[in-house]
């Protein structure tokens, strides 16, 4: 199977040209039959196989093929595909940030008079829900969907935080810098900050829509206070991203940590992990003045609205979503599902350890949003960016969380109006 190879610059003369010419291993859009879609997604063996049995069950072949490895190199080709109506993808894979970029430029068609939205919308978690109200559409049909819960290692921190000055608290007494301990370890290397930052301003009651007013700053203060005033985060924050983080909590070094829910199964399969299923905590976040607000993510199929085999492309996305096919990919992937009648199924509970971990997997979500404004808005990219920066900027030192909040209300400004 061939990876993406087409240029910008290529993709756009064969895109002005008119032609249905695809990187993809197949034959030409121009001699498929209306029952042969295309689909691109992860770089899974296993996913190929189950698409490939899709001729079989439902009749229509999947010629599938798998995104970039680089993810500036995704969003450059899914965003030209889209700002040019390419009509050689017929069904995508999509995460928050695909999903917002395509769904909030009209570029995906409304799944909502789906079999797979009808049959199972009341299955589906209120979280979904709640993102389907904020875009003003069923853009995606979700097959996984996970969270970044708030962990601690129970050796350091025998009972989790309730809220900002527990943790805090907390995170002192189990620091020991001498021996690279870190009471507190969140997630701020480059394309993880942002949702650091969209924690604190939800458990702050921060005014997402402007980023003015007190909410804010207290929020960036508070992740400001973590590295440059309390010293129960290190500098070394900015760089480490969830292998990293992963890695040191598995190793003993850190008493709380975030990080996405894979990474529970992630720590314990560490070989001479320090952290066991007997000490590894899971909770709801630690309290901020507006609450304990978490952040949900997932992935799901979406159809592009310039696809000329929609027929086909939603038998495909029907099917998928069917609670067997699901409940394939969620084992194949060890992810949690976006139905709760699978989250007790003992195949998913046996790969995914989150879902019976600390509270339980519905407490764990309850209220948990998706990352808004960021998918709400159809400039997904640029407020990805400007959050990433602002949370790399505040965790660094670089700025004051008085410059960093001004920066990013001028900036947002300037995303809203381009």
């Amino acid at each position: 199977m061939t990876k993406l190879t087409l240029s910008r610059r290529g993709f756009l003369q064969t895109a002005a040209a008119g032609t249905a010419v695809t990187t993809f291993n197949i034959r030409r859009a121009g001699a498929q039959s209306p029952s042969e879609i295309n689909m691109i997604g992860w770089n899974s063996p296993v996913l190929r196989d189950l698409f490939a049995r899709a001729e079989s069950e439902i009749g229509v072949r999947i010629n599938y093929d798998v995104l970039p490895a680089k993810w500036d190199d995704v969003m450059q080709k899914i965003t030209l595909w889209g700002q040019t109506g390419y009509e050689g993808i017929d069904v995508l894979f999509a995460d928050d940030l695909l999903g917002g970029l395509w769904g909030m430029n009209g570029w995906a068609e409304d799944l909502s008079d789906t079999e797979a939205w009808t049959a199972h919308s009341s299955d589906v978690v209120e979280n979904i829900h709640t993102l389907n109200e904020a875009v003003g559409g069923v853009y995606r049909i979700f097959f996984t969907m996970g969270l970044e819960p708030f962990f601690y290692n129970k050796s350091l921190v025998p009972n989790a935080p309730t809220t900002w000055d527990e943790m805090v608290t907390m995170a002192k007494a189990s620091t020991d810098q001498a021996n690279g301990v870190w009471g507190w370890r969140p997630l701020g290397g480059e394309g993880h900050a942002f949702n650091t930052v969209l924690l604190m301003l939800n458990q702050a009651g921060a005014d997402l829509s402007t980023l003015e007013g007190p909410e804010t700053l207290q929020a960036l203060q508070h992740m400001y206070d973590w590295v440059h005033t309390h010293g129960i985060t290190p500098p070394s924050t900015v760089s480490e991203d969830n292998a990293a983080v992963e890695a040191l909590a598995a190793a003993g070094k850190a008493g709380m940590w975030w990080t996405y829910e894979g990474g529970l199964r992630n720590i314990l399969d560490v070989e001479g992990s320090t952290v066991t299923l007997d000490n590894l905590g899971v909770a709801r976040w630690p309290a901020g003045p507006a609450g304990d607000t978490g952040l949900v993510h997932g992935w799901g199929v979406m159809m592009s609205k310039f696809s000329q085999k929609k027929d086909a492309a939603r038998e495909v996305i029907n099917w998928i979503s069917r609670p067997e096919i699901v409940r394939e990919i969620c084992v194949a992937q060890r992810v949690a599902p976006p139905y709760r009648s699978l989250f007790t199924d003992p195949e998913i509970v046996a790969g995914v350890p989150a879902l019976t971990a600390g509270p339980g997997w519905e407490a764990l979500i309850a209220g948990a949003k998706f990352r808004e404004p960021i998918v709400s808005s159809p400039q997904v990219t640029q407020l990805w960016n400007m959050f990433d920066s602002l949370g790399g900027y505040v965790l660094s030192g670089e700025r004051t969380p008085e410059d960093a909040q001004r920066w990013a209300m001028d900036e947002y400004q300037l995303i809203k109006l381009s």
